[in-house]
């Protein structure tokens, strides 16, 4: 298993990935958002669904005011508010770090705000504005506060291809202000592949607009969300959540 996530392993896992494919999901990111692994998409669950879940971002992928010799774990709470509009809290800890005064260290918090601006239509794909971590920007907290930043534009369009469902998504990320996007930067995309036969799971592969990221997932009960992938090709990550329609 170690060896999948190596650089010389790369062939080894693709070959795993595609093996395991030739196996109707919804995908949760690491970043407390719907989307892929990492990046998010122009799609909302249906109105009043919570999501709670852990996301794992490896080293030295994951940065805290530019450090990242850490990984990080990153815990959040998610509610389709409204048809169009979801939000969410995250709190994010820097593994091997304690939260004592005398390190004067301590978790990062946001919230996130989306909207989704066109629902997919059959020529036209879901739209969807994202203001992460933007609390800077409202005056409610310093701009050099923002560890994880983004405001964003993402479209996705689902394809219908025999027993396949392919989802497109490609987004652009930019400046806010003075808050600088940080999580995403310019362009990102990535594609979902899910199979008739295995409605709950799916294939992923992303570009979060710095790496290239690939993931399996699968959805237990219709409520409990597994996911595993290769950050740049070569270490883990791993997004845990659970869905539940209020």
């Amino acid at each position: 298993m170690y060896l999948f996530f190596q650089p010389s392993g790369k062939r080894a896992f693709f070959s795993i990935i595609f093996i395991f494919f030739t196996f109707y999901a919804f995908a949760q990111s690491v970043s407390g958002t719907r989307g892929l692994i990492h990046i998010p998409t122009a799609e909302l669950y249906e109105d009043k669904t919570f999501i709670m879940g852990a996301g794992l971002i490896p080293r030295p992928y994951f940065k805290r005011f530019n450090r990242n010799i850490n990984p990080g774990v990153s815990s959040y709470l998610t509610l389709t508010l409204f048809p169009f509009m979801e939000v969410m809290f995250r709190y994010t800890h820097e593994l091997n770090e304690r939260v004592t005064p005398e390190s004067r260290y301590f978790p990062d918090r946001m919230m996130s705000f989306r909207f989704q601006i066109l629902k997919e239509k059959k020529y036209l794909p879901a739209l969807l504005v994202g203001f992460k971590d933007v609390t800077a920007a409202l005056g409610i907290s310093c701009s050099g506060c923002s560890n994880y930043s983004a405001t964003y534009l993402v479209g996705t369009k689902s394809f219908n291809l025999s027993t396949i469902v392919l989802k497109t998504t490609m987004g652009y990320s930019f400046d806010l202000k003075e808050i600088k996007s940080k999580s995403y930067r310019g362009l990102f995309g990535g594609v979902e592949l899910i199979s008739s036969k295995l409605p709950d799971s799916s294939l992923m592969i992303e570009y979060n607009s710095y790496h290239p990221i690939v993931g399996l997932q699968h959805f237990f009960f219709n409520r409990f969300q597994v996911m595993v992938g290769a950050w740049n090709l070569e270490k883990l990550t791993l997004n845990l959540s659970y869905r539940y329609n209020l």
